[in-house]
């Protein structure tokens, strides 16, 4: 069985499209209800912050209080961490049920083409999403706690100790000729000056990754068998196997280290080119405040415990590997009604991990594309505003030849309404898509396991 990549992608896009429909009439509840909940955190952690109760009337937007609320996290952590903590939970686990309320039906309907039951106002739980949330929290719950639980402790109390051994005070003396003149180094003071600094920076933290390394090795070792690539020849050629799968792991840990140590530090540094990135691709970011986040990066770039960065970009590759042999899972636990894993593994076996990952990440930048640069950018930032704007004009001008000269006190209100409406639904609209093309590639993965 060979994913094709055109042809999932095709179908995933057709489906978000042809079931428009349907998918809004499923949706729309659990997004408002998402939209709602998400408000009440984020009012709910700013009156932790400021210690009392902060309504609209004080933050009339709900810009300005998602901003307060970045820039002022870690005073709500020191006023109340409890409560900070609960507030969060709380509301992941809204998004969560919420999400799960709508995605469930809409992947049997993509897989199995039986349609949502019938109403509009609809924010089931049952055991379909039930199954959903399990499936989709499974494969990263249990690589998070029963993998990297252990390699990241032991790492992590290795390099501590290093870091410890290497602060430790270091009597010297400069003048052999009197042992009366005494300097109080540390040990890594006296590595750096002897130029072998590089075993602080670089040797302990890649040794301290190695298990993780070693592992993501061993996992496209045993991928890339035989026996899982249909047309490979019966007997494998183990040695040059092991050789390029290895390239490939040190290769891809390796770029991404130095490129994350290097580029995105400096990025940080500079700030600006970062942000201005940022405001190039989104708008809503750069109201942000990244202040100290270089800083803070620094730290884990350059001190001996922060140096576990190293652990978690190896871990980030293993991650990823289970999540793409586990990307099918909600959709096959969701139409076949149980947890068990079924043709999941099946779907993902040999070269097709690889055109998975194409066609998810095409897809989403596909969709993250549109909405940021082509709805967001030009259709609402460049194009509607001029023509929203020759309206209210005209409209204000039709006014004045019945109301004396003066424009009718209505028009102003009425076409900020309007405005911020289209915006509010043009967004809504394109989150209905993205939800089906979802839906149809988890029904189409699906139906792909019943195949092979």
């Amino acid at each position: 069985m060979e994913l094709r990549i055109f042809s999932v992608m095709g179908e995933a896009l057709h489906f978000g499209g042809r079931r428009l429909e349907t998918i809004a009439r499923v949706a729309w509840l659990p997004l408002v209800l998402s939209m709602v909940a998400t408000m009440a955190a984020v009012f709910a952690m700013l009156s932790v912050i400021a210690g009392r109760l902060i309504t609209f009337s004080e933050v009339p937007t709900f810009i300005n209080a998602q901003t307060l609320v970045v820039q002022n996290t870690a005073a709500g952590f020191q006023n109340d961490p409890a409560a900070m903590w609960m507030i969060m939970g709380a509301n992941l686990a809204a998004q969560t049920l919420l999400t799960a309320s709508f995605m469930a039906p809409l992947i049997r309907y993509a897989g199995l083409g039986e349609k949502p039951a019938r109403g509009f106002v609809r924010a089931p739980f049952g055991p379909d999403q039930v199954r959903f949330v399990v499936s989709s929290l499974f494969g990263l719950f249990f690589v998070g706690v029963l993998v990297f639980g252990p390699l990241a402790a032991a790492s992590y109390y290795t390099l501590k100790y290093v870091a410890e051994a290497l602060s430790q005070t270091l009597a010297t003396f400069p003048n052999p000729d009197s042992l009366h003149t005494i300097e109080i180094n540390k040990a890594s003071d006296q590595i750096a000056a002897a130029g072998r600094e590089w075993i602080y920076n670089r040797a302990i933290p890649l040794s301290g990754a190695l298990p993780v390394a070693l592992l993501f090795w061993a996992l496209l070792f045993f991928h890339f068998a035989p026996h899982n690539r249909p047309r490979a020849p019966a007997i494998g050629r183990t040695v040059l196997r092991a050789l390029t799968t290895f390239i490939v792991a040190a290769g891809l840990m390796l770029v991404t280290y130095f490129l994350f140590d290097e580029v995105v530090l400096n990025e940080f540094r500079t700030n600006a080119t970062f942000l201005g990135v940022l405001s190039a691709a989104g708008a809503q970011f750069t109201s942000f405040d990244f202040s100290g986040l270089g800083d803070a990066i620094d730290f884990l770039l350059r001190s001996p415990e922060g140096r576990l960065i190293f652990f978690g970009l190896a871990a980030f590759f293993v991650v990823n590997y289970f999540s793409l042999r586990l990307f099918p899972y909600p959709g096959v636990a969701v139409c076949h009604k149980s947890l068990a894993l079924g043709n999941t593994l099946a779907i993902t076996r040999g070269w097709n991990i690889i055109r998975l990952w194409v066609i998810v990440t095409v897809l989403t930048l596909f969709l993250v594309l549109i909405q940021i640069l082509v709805i967001n950018q030009l259709l609402l930032s460049a194009l509607l505003p001029k023509v929203l704007t020759l309206l209210y004009n005209a409209t204000a001008v039709s006014t004045k030849l019945v109301n004396s000269g003066e424009a009718a006190e209505w028009v102003r209100p009425f076409f900020v309404w309007v405005w911020n409406l289209t915006k509010i639904g043009i967004n809504i609209f394109w989150s209905f898509f993205s939800f089906g093309v979802a839906a149809g590639l988890y029904g189409r993965l699906y139906r792909e396991g019943e195949a092979a």
